[in-house]
């Protein structure tokens, strides 16, 4: 191997280098379509909490799938045969999970963070975030 673990090809340890059409799919059912889901049942379940609280309870659903998405489970990327590892070809630890959404997290980074990472996507094949976290998304 060189280049830090990257193979001749660019993938990471482990797998081959994630087409852009599957991250795209991924990120749609993952940044999208669960978090609208993970919102309407907390939303309905949190009805007579007071709007402050209710809101920071959502925040805090996102932010935890977030972090669950990247160190457990990631249906979108299952579904499309891609998987999230460190540099190294290992699972992502949470603190990793955490590095890597941190321009998601952050509320008022959150647009930016998303326009930046979805450019560095297309240029790069990797987000910026992944390259703090030492991770990459590859086939499965």
């Amino acid at each position: 191997m060189v280049n830090g673990g990257f193979g001749v090809t660019g993938g990471a340890v482990g797998g081959e280098a994630a087409p852009k059409g599957k991250r795209f799919i991924a990120g749609l059912v993952d940044l999208v379509a669960i978090p609208i889901l993970l919102g309407v049942l907390a939303g309905v379940l949190l009805l007579a909490v007071p709007d402050s609280i209710r809101n920071v309870v959502l925040v805090a659903i996102n932010i935890v799938w977030l972090l669950v998405r990247d160190a457990v489970i990631s249906p979108g990327r299952k579904m499309v045969g891609l998987k999230l590892v460190s540099l190294s070809g290992e699972k992502v630890t949470f603190g990793q999970a955490f590095i890597r959404n941190i321009l998601l997290i952050i509320p008022f980074v959150l647009v930016v963070g998303y326009i930046v990472e979805i450019i560095f996507v297309l240029v790069k094949d990797n987000r910026i975030a992944d390259q703090w976290a030492k991770t990459r998304v590859v086939n499965a």
